[in-house]
């Protein structure tokens, strides 16, 4: 391991996200509020940054575990900057921890009953803290600092089947990935304030709709509004926040064909099943329309991961919050601002599980995994298959500690699924119309940890605990 260049490169993007302050300082100084909660996190950020940055290498080869290090850390170093602004306000330290991780890594899970008690300049760090997190921390520098474009960073923060890489050069895939991502913002902000939504809250809603965070400026979420049409914008956006970037590249370029791709077609089959069934189900509590408004929200908000709510969906059927829980489970498309094991890897683990009992049935016969007509190889699905085993126990462990903690079974599932998924809203005590703040610190240090590995998909923080990672030889 070459620790040096580890440090650096952390040095490096410290340096950069110190100027991220910027922004909730001039939003500060519209709303006269004080400057001082973003001030010292930029100072802090800068001065730990020089003094790494000042760590030279020897040479500047990133291997995967180099990578896999400063990816890691900088996402959790990044996390305690930015739950400085919270500590200026009196938060104690795990609540502000615990309320930063949720933000960047778009889970959306937070300790605040009210925000609407917060400084608007707070609520504006929250919502940047999503969207900076949503598309990924290293993408940023990437597109910032082309010092910063290595192809082994990229892969780092997008393990497994992911983003295409759209041009020969990593910063350029960057630059055009980002841009699409600015693009669906804006638009969000002018739509959602042509139907009449206040411009700060058409900002922070953007911010955490395309970024799938679900933070919202108001305790009743999206319910807030109560305007269909408001959902409807936020809802499509959430899809498309969902959705693999590399799609969007392509439809807007006009190759329509690749709204074709396997994982698409069935991330919206899954979507549009998924309603019809609520759909029905609600029918006895709500008139058709409003049975479809509040069925299709929220399908699509668990699904992309997103964790907006327009209705307690904690008082639907048990059936209902069974079909819900799978969706925390599967997921957005890899490449996406979503979590979750990602519809791509439900695909290829279902092909899988189809080619081994025909294999059962026909021993002799060849059959391989197929995503559309391209074969998989078998690294990739041995990958895939672990990545599950992985998910699934780091699911039990920790939703068994909090069971053993004395909390429900349905808590307890949901609670841990939301974390690890990067959904956000549970079920029982940490459902859709509660908060986080409840669990006593413990817990709240082990749900951070699953955001933290669920947002950077398990390998790459489970690396950093085995011990020859980090030494010297490969």
């Amino acid at each position: 391991m070459n620790v040096k260049i580890v440090f650096n490169f952390l040095g490096r993007i410290l340096i950069g996200f110190s100027a991220i302050f910027i922004l909730p300082i001039v939003v500060a100084l519209c709303f006269n509020e004080p400057i001082v909660p973003f001030i010292y996190p930029a100072l802090i950020s800068l001065a730990f940054g020089l003094i790494l940055f000042s760590i030279k290498p020897e040479h500047e080869l990133l291997r995967y575990k180099e990578s896999f290090a400063i990816v890691s850390l900088s996402w959790l170093l990044i996390s305690l900057i930015g739950a400085v602004p919270y500590l200026t306000m009196g938060t104690k330290f795990v609540d502000a921890f615990f309320e930063s991780i949720s933000g960047f890594t778009t889970t959306g899970a937070t300790i605040f009953d009210r925000p609407e008690g917060l400084p608007m300049s707070i609520l504006f760090w929250r919502a940047l803290t999503q969207w900076l997190g949503g598309i990924g921390i290293i993408m940023l520098f990437v597109v910032i600092f082309p010092m910063m474009a290595k192809g082994v960073l990229f892969q780092a923060e997008y393990p497994g089947i992911t983003l295409s890489k759209l041009k020969p050069r990593i910063r350029d895939t960057a630059m055009i990935l980002y841009g699409i991502y600015v693009l669906f913002t804006f638009s969000e902000i002018i739509l959602l304030c042509i139907l009449g939504v206040p411009l700060f809250d058409a900002i922070t809603h953007a911010f955490t709709t395309l970024s799938t965070g679900g933070f919202s400026t108001h305790s009743e979420s999206i319910a807030f509004f109560k305007n269909p049409g408001v959902e409807f914008v936020i809802a499509i956006f959430a899809t498309i926040g969902g959705t693999n970037f590399t799609i969007h590249y392509y439809l807007l370029k006009g190759k329509f064909r690749v709204a074709r791709d396997p994982e698409f077609l069935t991330y919206l089959s899954i979507i549009f099943i998924a309603t019809v069934i609520i759909t029905l189900y609600n029918l006895k509590n709500f008139d058709p329309f409003d049975s479809f408004r509040f069925s299709f929200f929220q399908v699509v908000s668990i699904m992309t991961t997103t964790g907006y709510t327009t209705y307690d969906f904690d008082t639907w059927c048990d059936g209902v919050k069974i079909i819900l829980l799978i969706l925390m489970f599967i997921g957005g498309c890899s490449g996406s601002t979503g979590g979750g094991i990602k519809v791509v890897r439900i695909y290829i683990l279902l092909k899988y599980a189809i080619v081994q009992i025909f294999k059962s049935a026909e021993p002799k016969t060849v059959r391989a995994v197929r995503y559309g007509t391209d074969i998989m190889k078998r690294e990739v699905v041995e990958s895939v298959v672990a990545f599950f085993i992985l998910y699934i126990m780091i699911f039990t462990i920790s939703a068994l500690i909090l069971a053993l903690s004395g909390y429900d079974v349905l808590t307890s599932i949901s609670a841990v699924a939301a974390c690890l998924g990067n959904v956000g809203p549970g079920m029982g005590l940490a459902g859709a119309s509660e908060t986080y703040s409840f669990f006593p610190d413990y817990i709240k240090v082990l749900l951070a940890l699953n955001m933290w590995i669920g947002r950077l998909e398990i390998y790459t923080v489970l690396a950093l605990f085995i011990p020859s990672f980090w030494r010297e030889r490969w």
